[in-house]
C-alpha cells in the first residue's frame, strides 16, 4: 500500500471513529418524557433533558397541567411556574434541593420580581436558595408574565 493510500485509509478510519464515538455521546443525553404530573409541551420542544448527572430544564411557565391554560393571577402563575419546573426535574431524578441554577424572565421586572421572590421563599424556605437570575423580556409565549429555566445536579448513582 502507498503512502498516499495509507493515510486515506488512516483518515476515513479515524473519520468512522469520531463519528461513532459521536453517536454514542448523543446517545447520553436523554429526552425527559412527560408524565401525569408534568406539562405536556405545545409545541417541539422537550420538558427537559438528562445529561450525565445534570438535568435542564427548560421553559415552564405557569400553565396548569390539565388544561394547558394559563393559571389566573400573578401569584397563582408564577407559583405554577415553580411547581412544573420542579415536576418536570422531578421526573428525571432531581428535587428542588438539587437545583444549581435558574433563570427566570418576566415581563416587568420591578413588579414580578417581588412575586418571584416570595414564591420562591415559600418553596425553598429560609434556604438555602440556587443562584438565580432574573430578567425582564418584552414578551414571552401566550402573552405570559414569567417563564423559569433550571438546572439540576442529581447523580444517578448516588
Amino acid at each position: 500500500m502507498n503512502i498516499t493510500l495509507r493515510i486515506v485509509v488512516v483518515a476515513v478510519a479515524a473519520a468512522l471513529a469520531a463519528g461513532s464515538a459521536s453517536a454514542q455521546q448523543a446517545s447520553a443525553v436523554q429526552i425527559i418524557a412527560p408524565t401525569d404530573k408534568t406539562i405536556t409541551p405545545s409545541g417541539t420542544w422537550s420538558i427537559g433533558a438528562r445529561a450525565g448527572d445534570f438535568v435542564f430544564i427548560g421553559g415552564m411557565r405557569g400553565v396548569d397541567r390539565a388544561t394547558g391554560k394559563l393559571v389566573e393571577g400573578e401569584e397563582a402563575r408564577v407559583r405554577r411556574m415553580f411547581d412544573n419546573m420542579l415536576a418536570a426535574a422531578e421526573a428525571a431524578g432531581a428535587t428542588k434541593h438539587d437545583a444549581v441554577r435558574l433563570t427566570v424572565f418576566v415581563t416587568d421586572v420591578a413588579r414580578l420580581r417581588p412575586v418571584v421572590n416570595k414564591v420562591q421563599k415559600d418553596i425553598w424556605g429560609d434556604g438555602p436558595y440556587p443562584p438565580r437570575t432574573v430578567l425582564e423580556v418584552p414578551a414571552l409565549d401566550q402573552g405570559d408574565i414569567a417563564e423559569i429555566d433550571g438546572t439540576f445536579y442529581a447523580p444517578l448513582k448516588k
